[in-house]
Protein backbone atom coordinates (compact mmCIF):
# COMPACT_ATOMS: atom_id res chain seq x y z
CA UNK A 1 0.00 0.00 0.00
CA UNK A 2 1.47 3.37 -1.57
CA UNK A 3 1.78 5.49 1.84
CA UNK A 4 -0.41 8.65 1.85
CA UNK A 5 1.74 12.00 0.89
CA UNK A 6 1.76 14.59 2.60
CA UNK A 7 2.38 17.69 0.63
CA UNK A 8 2.87 20.92 1.85
CA UNK A 9 0.66 23.23 0.00
CA UNK A 10 -0.25 26.90 0.72
CA UNK A 11 -2.36 27.93 3.41
CA UNK A 12 -4.35 29.79 0.78
CA UNK A 13 -5.09 26.83 -1.35
CA UNK A 14 -5.47 24.96 0.93
CA UNK A 15 -8.13 26.61 2.42
CA UNK A 16 -10.19 27.23 -1.69
CA UNK A 17 -12.43 24.52 -2.51
CA UNK A 18 -12.84 23.48 -5.97
CA UNK A 19 -15.74 25.88 -7.59
CA UNK A 20 -19.14 24.52 -7.08
CA UNK A 21 -20.44 25.22 -10.97
CA UNK A 22 -17.34 23.22 -12.33
CA UNK A 23 -17.98 20.58 -9.74
CA UNK A 24 -21.71 20.30 -10.80
CA UNK A 25 -21.21 20.32 -14.61
CA UNK A 26 -19.04 17.11 -14.36
CA UNK A 27 -22.84 15.78 -12.66
CA UNK A 28 -24.67 17.29 -16.25
CA UNK A 29 -22.02 15.61 -18.05
CA UNK A 30 -24.65 12.77 -17.59
CA UNK A 31 -26.73 11.62 -20.38
CA UNK A 32 -29.71 13.34 -21.06
CA UNK A 33 -29.21 15.29 -17.91
CA UNK A 34 -30.73 18.99 -18.39
CA UNK A 35 -28.24 21.56 -17.02
CA UNK A 36 -29.56 24.90 -15.92
CA UNK A 37 -26.22 25.19 -13.53
CA UNK A 38 -23.38 26.50 -15.81
CA UNK A 39 -22.92 30.13 -17.98
CA UNK A 40 -22.54 28.40 -21.54
CA UNK A 41 -23.77 30.12 -24.35
CA UNK A 42 -25.40 28.45 -27.43
CA UNK A 43 -22.82 26.82 -29.40
CA UNK A 44 -25.38 26.85 -32.25
CA UNK A 45 -24.31 30.84 -32.43
CA UNK A 46 -20.83 30.31 -32.09
CA UNK A 47 -19.59 32.36 -36.12
CA UNK A 48 -17.98 29.00 -37.10
CA UNK A 49 -17.83 29.85 -40.58
CA UNK A 50 -16.40 32.94 -40.25
CA UNK A 51 -14.04 32.20 -37.54
CA UNK A 52 -12.45 29.79 -39.85
CA UNK A 53 -12.14 32.28 -42.58
CA UNK A 54 -10.36 34.52 -40.61
CA UNK A 55 -8.00 31.80 -39.53
CA UNK A 56 -7.27 31.02 -43.51
CA UNK A 57 -6.54 34.42 -43.86
CA UNK A 58 -4.29 34.91 -40.82
CA UNK A 59 -2.13 31.89 -41.94
CA UNK A 60 -1.64 33.96 -45.48
CA UNK A 61 -0.80 37.23 -43.76
CA UNK A 62 1.03 36.09 -40.78
CA UNK A 63 3.01 33.02 -41.91
CA UNK A 64 5.43 31.74 -39.17
CA UNK A 65 4.84 34.74 -36.76
CA UNK A 66 1.89 33.49 -35.66
CA UNK A 67 3.55 30.73 -33.20
CA UNK A 68 5.73 33.41 -31.71
CA UNK A 69 5.64 34.81 -28.54
CA UNK A 70 4.57 38.18 -28.24
CA UNK A 71 4.13 41.15 -26.00
CA UNK A 72 2.17 41.22 -22.38
CA UNK A 73 -0.16 43.77 -23.35
CA UNK A 74 -1.30 42.21 -26.56
CA UNK A 75 -2.08 43.00 -29.92
CA UNK A 76 -1.85 46.36 -30.65
CA UNK A 77 -4.51 46.33 -32.97
CA UNK A 78 -6.80 44.37 -31.07
CA UNK A 79 -6.51 47.04 -28.11
CA UNK A 80 -6.87 50.18 -30.71
CA UNK A 81 -10.15 48.23 -31.34
CA UNK A 82 -11.49 47.80 -27.99
CA UNK A 83 -10.41 51.25 -27.22
CA UNK A 84 -12.05 52.81 -30.06
CA UNK A 85 -15.39 50.96 -29.47
CA UNK A 86 -15.30 51.32 -26.02
CA UNK A 87 -14.96 54.78 -25.62
CA UNK A 88 -17.52 55.46 -28.73
CA UNK A 89 -20.28 53.42 -27.08
CA UNK A 90 -19.50 54.70 -23.58
CA UNK A 91 -18.86 58.54 -24.47
CA UNK A 92 -15.01 58.96 -22.64
CA UNK A 93 -11.68 58.54 -24.20
CA UNK A 94 -9.37 55.45 -23.94
CA UNK A 95 -6.30 54.39 -25.25
CA UNK A 96 -4.99 51.35 -26.36
CA UNK A 97 -2.48 52.51 -23.72
CA UNK A 98 -5.16 51.37 -21.00
CA UNK A 99 -6.06 47.84 -22.19
CA UNK A 100 -4.59 44.60 -21.05
CA UNK A 101 -5.62 41.46 -23.71
CA UNK A 102 -6.20 38.36 -20.63
CA UNK A 103 -6.84 34.84 -20.76
CA UNK A 104 -10.73 35.46 -20.14
CA UNK A 105 -11.81 37.87 -17.35
CA UNK A 106 -11.30 35.10 -14.85
CA UNK A 107 -7.79 35.91 -15.36
CA UNK A 108 -8.42 39.64 -14.96
CA UNK A 109 -10.14 38.84 -11.19
CA UNK A 110 -6.60 36.59 -10.82
CA UNK A 111 -4.76 40.12 -11.51
CA UNK A 112 -6.98 42.08 -9.56
CA UNK A 113 -6.47 40.00 -6.55
CA UNK A 114 -2.72 39.91 -7.21
CA UNK A 115 -2.12 43.65 -7.23
CA UNK A 116 -4.43 44.80 -4.44
CA UNK A 117 -4.94 41.61 -1.89
CA UNK A 118 -2.76 40.95 1.07
CA UNK A 119 -4.34 38.13 3.69
CA UNK A 120 -7.01 40.05 5.91
CA UNK A 121 -7.47 43.02 3.68
CA UNK A 122 -10.81 43.98 3.38
CA UNK A 123 -12.95 43.78 0.39
CA UNK A 124 -16.68 44.65 -0.45
CA UNK A 125 -18.81 42.40 -3.05
CA UNK A 126 -22.09 42.55 -4.09
CA UNK A 127 -24.87 40.35 -1.87
CA UNK A 128 -24.94 38.09 -3.99
CA UNK A 129 -21.90 37.94 -5.72
CA UNK A 130 -20.53 35.96 -8.99
CA UNK A 131 -18.65 32.70 -7.14
CA UNK A 132 -15.72 32.80 -9.28
CA UNK A 133 -14.93 36.36 -8.67
CA UNK A 134 -15.29 34.90 -4.41
CA UNK A 135 -13.25 31.74 -5.05
CA UNK A 136 -10.86 34.25 -7.23
CA UNK A 137 -9.89 36.86 -4.45
CA UNK A 138 -10.77 33.86 -2.13
CA UNK A 139 -6.83 32.79 -2.86
CA UNK A 140 -5.51 36.38 -1.46
CA UNK A 141 -7.67 35.39 1.50
CA UNK A 142 -9.47 38.65 2.12
CA UNK A 143 -12.27 39.77 4.30
CA UNK A 144 -15.53 39.54 2.40
CA UNK A 145 -17.88 42.32 3.14
CA UNK A 146 -20.78 41.99 1.00
CA UNK A 147 -22.75 44.83 0.27
CA UNK A 148 -27.07 44.07 -0.43
CA UNK A 149 -28.78 44.70 -3.55
CA UNK A 150 -31.84 46.30 -4.82
CA UNK A 151 -33.91 46.67 -8.01
CA UNK A 152 -31.86 48.96 -9.18
CA UNK A 153 -28.75 47.63 -7.92
CA UNK A 154 -25.94 48.11 -5.46
CA UNK A 155 -27.19 49.59 -1.84
CA UNK A 156 -25.37 52.89 -1.47
CA UNK A 157 -26.02 53.92 2.23
CA UNK A 158 -24.55 50.31 2.84
CA UNK A 159 -21.25 50.80 0.77
CA UNK A 160 -20.67 54.48 1.97
CA UNK A 161 -20.85 52.94 5.32
CA UNK A 162 -18.70 50.04 4.54
CA UNK A 163 -16.34 52.04 2.99
CA UNK A 164 -15.63 54.84 5.55
CA UNK A 165 -15.47 51.88 8.21
CA UNK A 166 -13.35 49.27 6.88
CA UNK A 167 -11.17 51.06 4.25
CA UNK A 168 -11.27 48.50 1.89
CA UNK A 169 -8.84 47.79 -1.33
CA UNK A 170 -11.58 47.81 -3.78
CA UNK A 171 -15.29 47.02 -4.52
CA UNK A 172 -16.10 44.30 -7.25
CA UNK A 173 -19.52 45.03 -8.41
CA UNK A 174 -21.30 43.76 -11.86
CA UNK A 175 -23.74 46.71 -13.02
CA UNK A 176 -24.77 45.26 -16.11
CA UNK A 177 -27.23 41.82 -15.49
CA UNK A 178 -25.77 40.95 -12.54
CA UNK A 179 -24.74 37.19 -11.69
CA UNK A 180 -26.50 35.67 -10.55
CA UNK A 181 -29.86 37.94 -9.78
CA UNK A 182 -29.76 39.59 -13.41
CA UNK A 183 -29.78 42.78 -11.67
CA UNK A 184 -28.96 46.20 -13.50
CA UNK A 185 -27.62 49.51 -11.83
CA UNK A 186 -29.98 52.51 -12.80
CA UNK A 187 -28.02 55.12 -15.03
CA UNK A 188 -29.22 57.44 -11.64
CA UNK A 189 -27.26 55.04 -9.58
CA UNK A 190 -24.26 54.51 -11.50
CA UNK A 191 -23.82 58.29 -11.48
CA UNK A 192 -24.41 58.45 -7.60
CA UNK A 193 -21.68 55.35 -7.05
CA UNK A 194 -19.26 57.20 -9.22
CA UNK A 195 -18.95 60.57 -6.95
CA UNK A 196 -19.12 58.02 -4.36
CA UNK A 197 -15.77 56.32 -5.83
CA UNK A 198 -14.14 59.81 -6.20
CA UNK A 199 -15.29 60.98 -2.98
CA UNK A 200 -13.88 58.71 -1.06
CA UNK A 201 -10.71 58.07 -3.97
CA UNK A 202 -11.97 54.36 -3.84
CA UNK A 203 -11.27 51.85 -6.55
CA UNK A 204 -14.38 49.51 -8.21
CA UNK A 205 -13.70 46.73 -10.32
CA UNK A 206 -16.59 46.50 -12.90
CA UNK A 207 -16.65 43.44 -14.53
CA UNK A 208 -18.98 43.49 -17.44
CA UNK A 209 -19.48 40.01 -19.27
CA UNK A 210 -22.98 40.73 -19.99
CA UNK A 211 -23.28 44.03 -21.02
CA UNK A 212 -23.52 43.41 -24.74
CA UNK A 213 -26.75 40.89 -24.09
CA UNK A 214 -28.97 43.75 -23.70
CA UNK A 215 -32.38 42.48 -25.17
CA UNK A 216 -33.60 45.98 -24.68
CA UNK A 217 -30.80 47.29 -26.67
CA UNK A 218 -30.69 50.61 -24.59
CA UNK A 219 -27.89 51.80 -24.69
CA UNK A 220 -25.40 52.15 -20.56
CA UNK A 221 -23.02 54.11 -19.43
CA UNK A 222 -20.05 51.98 -17.66
CA UNK A 223 -19.43 53.31 -13.91
CA UNK A 224 -15.81 53.75 -16.19
CA UNK A 225 -16.90 56.20 -18.41
CA UNK A 226 -18.03 58.29 -15.43
CA UNK A 227 -15.07 57.50 -12.99
CA UNK A 228 -12.20 56.88 -15.21
CA UNK A 229 -9.44 57.27 -11.99
CA UNK A 230 -10.78 55.40 -9.83
CA UNK A 231 -12.36 52.20 -12.31
CA UNK A 232 -10.80 49.33 -13.17
CA UNK A 233 -13.36 47.94 -16.36
CA UNK A 234 -13.57 43.25 -17.26
CA UNK A 235 -14.60 42.69 -20.62
CA UNK A 236 -14.89 39.02 -22.26
CA UNK A 237 -15.39 37.82 -25.35
CA UNK A 238 -16.78 34.76 -24.65
CA UNK A 239 -20.27 35.36 -24.26
CA UNK A 240 -20.45 37.13 -27.53
CA UNK A 241 -17.23 35.72 -29.90
CA UNK A 242 -16.04 32.34 -28.79
CA UNK A 243 -14.99 31.10 -24.32
CA UNK A 244 -12.62 28.37 -25.70
CA UNK A 245 -10.80 31.21 -27.66
CA UNK A 246 -10.17 32.58 -23.68
CA UNK A 247 -10.26 36.37 -24.49
CA UNK A 248 -11.06 39.37 -22.51
CA UNK A 249 -9.85 42.53 -21.35
CA UNK A 250 -8.84 44.96 -18.54
CA UNK A 251 -9.28 48.67 -19.09
CA UNK A 252 -7.89 51.00 -16.52
CA UNK A 253 -5.79 53.70 -15.20
CA UNK A 254 -2.15 54.17 -15.92
CA UNK A 255 -0.54 53.70 -12.70
CA UNK A 256 -2.99 50.40 -12.45
CA UNK A 257 -1.85 48.85 -15.38
CA UNK A 258 1.55 49.11 -14.90
CA UNK A 259 1.06 46.64 -11.84
CA UNK A 260 -1.59 44.60 -13.92
CA UNK A 261 1.43 44.02 -16.55
CA UNK A 262 3.84 43.15 -14.18
CA UNK A 263 1.35 40.44 -12.86
CA UNK A 264 0.75 39.26 -16.00
CA UNK A 265 4.36 38.89 -16.71
CA UNK A 266 4.74 36.59 -13.90
CA UNK A 267 1.83 34.51 -14.55
CA UNK A 268 1.89 33.36 -18.51
CA UNK A 269 4.19 36.30 -20.07
CA UNK A 270 1.34 37.04 -22.76
CA UNK A 271 -2.32 35.84 -23.66
CA UNK A 272 -2.57 33.04 -26.49
CA UNK A 273 -1.24 34.97 -29.58
CA UNK A 274 -2.78 32.88 -32.49
CA UNK A 275 -6.27 33.26 -30.53
CA UNK A 276 -5.51 37.09 -30.40
CA UNK A 277 -4.38 37.55 -34.25
CA UNK A 278 -7.44 35.22 -35.28
CA UNK A 279 -10.06 37.45 -33.40
CA UNK A 280 -8.78 40.53 -34.48
CA UNK A 281 -9.16 39.45 -38.21
CA UNK A 282 -12.55 38.69 -37.26
CA UNK A 283 -13.37 41.76 -35.80
CA UNK A 284 -12.31 43.64 -38.62
CA UNK A 285 -13.67 41.49 -42.04
CA UNK A 286 -17.22 41.16 -40.21
CA UNK A 287 -19.65 42.92 -38.23
CA UNK A 288 -20.23 41.70 -35.15
CA UNK A 289 -22.88 44.00 -34.33
CA UNK A 290 -25.22 42.03 -36.23
CA UNK A 291 -23.81 38.89 -34.92
CA UNK A 292 -24.42 40.57 -30.92
CA UNK A 293 -28.16 41.29 -32.53
CA UNK A 294 -28.70 37.36 -33.23
CA UNK A 295 -27.57 36.59 -29.89
CA UNK A 296 -29.33 38.85 -28.07
CA UNK A 297 -33.23 37.34 -29.91
CA UNK A 298 -32.14 33.97 -29.53
CA UNK A 299 -31.52 34.86 -25.79
CA UNK A 300 -34.08 36.87 -25.30
CA UNK A 301 -37.00 33.97 -26.82
CA UNK A 302 -35.33 31.60 -24.46
CA UNK A 303 -35.33 33.62 -21.55
CA UNK A 304 -39.41 34.45 -21.98
CA UNK A 305 -39.93 30.73 -22.51
CA UNK A 306 -38.14 29.77 -19.05
CA UNK A 307 -40.31 32.09 -17.21
CA UNK A 308 -43.54 31.22 -18.80
CA UNK A 309 -42.28 27.63 -17.92
CA UNK A 310 -42.18 28.40 -14.48
CA UNK A 311 -45.00 30.32 -14.54
CA UNK A 312 -47.34 27.53 -16.23
CA UNK A 313 -45.69 24.86 -14.26
CA UNK A 314 -44.09 25.50 -10.73
CA UNK A 315 -45.89 26.26 -7.45
CA UNK A 316 -47.79 29.57 -7.30
CA UNK A 317 -45.23 30.91 -4.28
CA UNK A 318 -42.13 30.82 -6.57
CA UNK A 319 -40.53 34.08 -7.13
CA UNK A 320 -38.93 34.88 -10.29
CA UNK A 321 -36.83 38.22 -10.40
CA UNK A 322 -36.62 40.40 -13.06
CA UNK A 323 -34.01 41.05 -15.49
CA UNK A 324 -33.73 42.14 -19.46
CA UNK A 325 -30.22 40.57 -20.26
CA UNK A 326 -27.59 38.29 -19.26
CA UNK A 327 -27.90 34.81 -19.22
CA UNK A 328 -29.69 34.18 -16.36
CA UNK A 329 -32.68 34.22 -13.90
CA UNK A 330 -32.75 34.14 -10.30
CA UNK A 331 -36.04 32.69 -8.15
CA UNK A 332 -37.25 32.55 -4.75
CA UNK A 333 -38.49 29.21 -3.15
CA UNK A 334 -39.84 29.82 0.02
CA UNK A 335 -39.05 27.20 2.89
CA UNK A 336 -36.96 25.69 0.50
CA UNK A 337 -33.21 24.56 1.13
CA UNK A 338 -31.95 24.64 -2.74
CA UNK A 339 -28.43 22.85 -1.55
CA UNK A 340 -30.54 19.80 -0.31
CA UNK A 341 -33.18 20.44 -2.97
CA UNK A 342 -30.09 19.59 -5.87
CA UNK A 343 -29.50 15.88 -4.68
CA UNK A 344 -33.81 15.63 -6.03
CA UNK A 345 -33.32 17.23 -8.75
CA UNK A 346 -29.87 15.28 -10.61
CA UNK A 347 -32.32 12.14 -9.59
CA UNK A 348 -34.75 13.60 -11.99
CA UNK A 349 -31.85 14.95 -14.37
CA UNK A 350 -32.23 18.55 -13.91
CA UNK A 351 -29.41 20.55 -11.95
CA UNK A 352 -29.03 24.21 -10.97
CA UNK A 353 -26.83 26.07 -9.26
CA UNK A 354 -28.10 26.87 -5.37
CA UNK A 355 -27.98 30.03 -4.03
CA UNK A 356 -26.13 30.04 -1.21
CA UNK A 357 -22.98 29.29 -3.40
CA UNK A 358 -23.15 33.14 -3.96
CA UNK A 359 -22.88 34.31 -0.93
CA UNK A 360 -19.26 33.83 1.50
CA UNK A 361 -22.06 34.01 4.54
CA UNK A 362 -24.07 30.78 3.30
CA UNK A 363 -27.39 33.21 2.87
CA UNK A 364 -29.96 32.58 -0.50
CA UNK A 365 -30.67 29.29 0.87
CA UNK A 366 -34.34 29.38 -0.37
CA UNK A 367 -32.59 30.39 -4.41
CA UNK A 368 -31.32 29.57 -6.89
CA UNK A 369 -29.91 30.42 -10.52
CA UNK A 370 -31.00 28.96 -13.54
CA UNK A 371 -29.25 29.19 -16.99
CA UNK A 372 -31.34 29.09 -20.03
CA UNK A 373 -29.06 30.63 -23.23
CA UNK A 374 -27.31 26.97 -24.11
CA UNK A 375 -30.44 24.88 -23.97
CA UNK A 376 -33.12 24.15 -26.97
CA UNK A 377 -36.94 25.47 -25.82
CA UNK A 378 -38.17 22.32 -25.78
CA UNK A 379 -35.02 21.34 -23.39
CA UNK A 380 -36.39 24.14 -21.24
CA UNK A 381 -39.64 23.57 -20.86
CA UNK A 382 -38.86 19.79 -19.94
CA UNK A 383 -36.43 21.10 -17.66
CA UNK A 384 -38.91 23.24 -15.59
CA UNK A 385 -41.39 20.37 -15.32
CA UNK A 386 -38.68 18.15 -13.84
CA UNK A 387 -37.95 20.55 -11.63
CA UNK A 388 -41.18 21.19 -10.56
CA UNK A 389 -41.47 16.97 -9.58
CA UNK A 390 -38.28 17.48 -7.87
CA UNK A 391 -39.74 20.12 -5.34
CA UNK A 392 -42.76 18.03 -4.82
CA UNK A 393 -40.95 15.11 -4.16
CA UNK A 394 -38.51 17.19 -2.06
CA UNK A 395 -41.35 18.63 -0.14
CA UNK A 396 -43.22 14.86 0.37
CA UNK A 397 -39.79 13.75 2.09
CA UNK A 398 -39.40 16.81 4.27
CA UNK A 399 -43.12 16.96 5.19
CA UNK A 400 -43.15 13.39 6.41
Amino acid sequence: MTEEKNYKFSEALSNSNPSFIREILKLTAVKDMISFAGGLPDANLFPKNHIKSATLDIFEEYGNTLFQYTTTEGLYSLRQWIADTFSLKHGCSVTPEQVLIVSGSQQALDLVGKIFINKNDNILIESPSYLGAIQAFNLYSPCFNEISMSFDGINLDELNYSIESKDPKFFYGIPNFQNPTGISYSIEKRKKLAELLIKHDQIMVEDDPYGELNYNEQPTRSVFSLAPDNVIYLGSFSKVFAPSFRLGWIISPEKIMEKLIVAKQASDLHTNYFSQVILNKYLNKFDITDHIINIRNSYAEKRKIMIDSINDYMDKDVIVYPSNGGMFIWIKIPNTSSMDLLPYAIKNKVAFIPGETFSTKGEYKDQIRLNYTSLTNENIILGIKLLQKSLLEYRLNINK
